[in-house]
């Protein structure tokens, strides 16, 4: 059976110009990949629900054998049932976690949200961090998880857990997050994500979703 490999990593993308070059028609979005025996992607799931086949990883990224993980990539359909990857990266993606399951607490480091929404079971962020040279590392805290037997629906608090490791607010960088939902999701269950992350000005920003 696939299990879901968490990571964490902070993602940074460049792009070069050049007026003579034609890119082909690629998108950049999350997907959730399986791998094969030797590591390899062998399959992309989008977040509209549709299946490919990795006919060609242009990145020959090679991970942990027989695992889901979440990515980000940029990737060209090339048949009804395949497609090029051109480049990949890891998520920031596992699961939501306790705050007492920290072992150095909860780190509150600021981090603006430049977008949010839903994809297939998880919710995507897009995150603006002021860097300059050190790691950052990012989680996701569960501070409520409860379900109103009366009236049948289930709430679900969630917030950013962001350790800027007391790195200098030099320029921004984006990072990209997705927070696997299934657990939270059951079957005829009205639910309510909320999600909290705090700005460089030091207001926290909530976002909720209702399933």
């Amino acid at each position: 059976m696939k299990k879901l490999l968490p990571l964490i990593a902070l993602l940074l993308f460049a792009a070069c110009h050049d007026d003579e070059y034609h890119y082909p028609p690629v998108r950049l979005e999350f997907l959730t990949a399986t791998t094969g025996s030797d590591g390899a992607l062998h399959s992309v799931l989008t977040d509209n629900g549709q299946s490919f086949a990795v006919l060609e990883d242009a990145s020959n990224t090679r991970t942990t054998p027989d695992t889901l993980l979440r990515i980000v990539s940029n990737y060209e359909q090339q048949t009804d049932n395949g497609v090029k990857l051109y480049a990949v990266a890891a998520a920031v993606a596992p699961l939501p976690r306790p705050a007492a399951s920290f072992p150095e607490g909860v780190k509150r480091s600021p981090a603006s949200v430049t977008s949010i929404w839903m994809g297939l079971n998880y919710l995507n962020i897009l995150l603006d961090v002021k860097a300059q040279d050190k790691r950052h590392s990012f989680g996701f805290v569960e501070e409520e998880n409860t379900l109103d037997p009366v009236a049948g629906t289930r709430t679900v608090r969630l917030s950013l857990y962001h350790d800027d490791n007391g790195d200098r607010q030099a320029y921004s960088q984006r990072a990209y997050l997705s927070i696997p939902l299934q657990s939270y999701l059951e079957a005829h269950t009205p639910t309510t994500i909320y999600f909290t992350a705090t700005d460089y000005n030091g207001t926290p920003h909530s976002y909720r979703f209702s399933f």
